[in-house]
């Protein structure tokens, strides 16, 4: 298949190395519709708060007790639920990056091309261990101010209720013991408008791609839940029959489709699949006001070379708010033997979890 040749190292939104283009002056020659385009103007949306958004932090550790260094950090997120990072959950991201990006049939959520965090089934609790203990993910609850109870049977006190900078922590283990720790505390811009509208939990509604080679479109397709199944839509052009493609090039497997999103303020993104794995990385607004998002695979898991510049490691998008629904845009190109293939794609979600 010429696509599979072209574009088998597009990696998905955890680990992307493109730059969206601007391409309002070929959207006509190439009969792009305007669902595919993003609007102009940039407005936030009109969601609630979710139910512990003002507990939504990050505890970095900064120092440790006498006893082995149980994580190296707790985020709490604005849903009710928490990630605990082991230290040993893998190395920072490169310095340098490229900004190019190919395009084929794959949605923004595609998991990425480095291995991905299995988990393990979920407890009575509502707690899943990530890729054997690197994260841990589940609910908490919040007993007075500074005080919160973890569904791992864990708690974390912040000494006198303090929210900010750095702060003296009592740590209690599964084993009942309790540890007190120093950490520096991660509230950053909370309460910006763009950041609070994106910082929830978000179930996708659909996700949709329109391929192209040059000004000719080779195809469309779609993909959405429906009573816990994968859906699919795809229509292939007679000119991309011609060129050899075929319907599958143009969706992900249904195992790839990525059926939730949590953006938490302190900068930590998850996607949850549908066959249970789960991916985890850092974002920002690179312009919160025009509406753009920048997005990295927190970890290299595959790649031991820090000195190989041509990574591919994060990805910019558009994002747009209506009402209680968001919509990220991206606009992938690549060129081979001189045709420009291009994928625009577009990935809709619903405020809830």
């Amino acid at each position: 298949m010429i696509k599979k040749t072209l574009f088998s190292f597009l990696i998905a939104l955890v680990a992307f190395g493109f730059t969206a283009c601007d391409s309002d002056d070929n959207n006509g020659q190439l009969g792009v519709p305007d669902s595919a385009k993003p609007s102009k103007e940039f407005k936030v949306g009109n969601c609630d708060k979710e139910k512990n958004a003002d507990d939504a932090i990050k505890l970095n550790v900064k120092s440790w007790g006498n006893t082995n260094q149980e994580f190296a950090s707790i985020e709490l997120f604005a849903d009710g639920h928490f990630l605990i990072t082991s230290p040993k959950a893998g190395k920072l991201p490169k310095s340098k990056m490229s900004v190019t990006r190919a395009a084929d049939g794959s949605t923004m959520f595609k998991k990425s091309g480095g291995q991905p965090l299995k988990t393990r089934a979920v407890d009575a609790s509502g707690t899943i261990v990530i890729d054997g203990g690197l994260y841990i993910y589940g609910t908490y609850t919040r007993v007075k101010e500074g005080v919160y109870q973890l569904s791992n049977n864990t708690k974390i006190e912040i000494k006198d209720g303090k929210l900010t900078g750095t702060a003296t922590v009592t740590y209690t283990n599964s084993l009942g013991m309790s540890i007190t720790i120093t950490v520096t505390i991660d509230t950053t811009t909370k309460q910006d408008d763009p950041l609070r509208h994106i910082c929830r939990s978000w179930r996708m509604d659909s996700a949709e791609n329109w391929l192209l080679a040059g000004d000719v479109m080779i195809g469309y397709g779609k993909q959405w839940l429906e009573k816990g199944r994968v859906m699919q839509q795809t229509t292939l052009t007679p000119e991309g029959k011609g060129m050899g493609f075929d319907e599958d090039d143009l969706i992900d497997d249904n195992d790839d489709y990525c059926y939730r999103v949590i953006f938490s303020p302190c900068g930590t993104f998850v996607c949850f699949y549908v066959d249970g794995d789960v991916e985890i990385g850092t974002w920002e607004w690179t312009d919160p006001y025009n509406g753009v998002l920048r997005c990295w695979e927190t970890f290299d898991w595959d790649d031991d070379d820090d000195d190989d510049d041509d990574d591919n490691d994060f990805a910019d998008m558009t994002v747009r708010f209506d009402g209680k629904q968001m919509r990220i845009y991206g606009d992938f190109m690549d060129t081979e033997d001189g045709v420009l293939f291009r994928t625009l794609s577009v990935a809709t979600f619903s405020a809830k979890y």
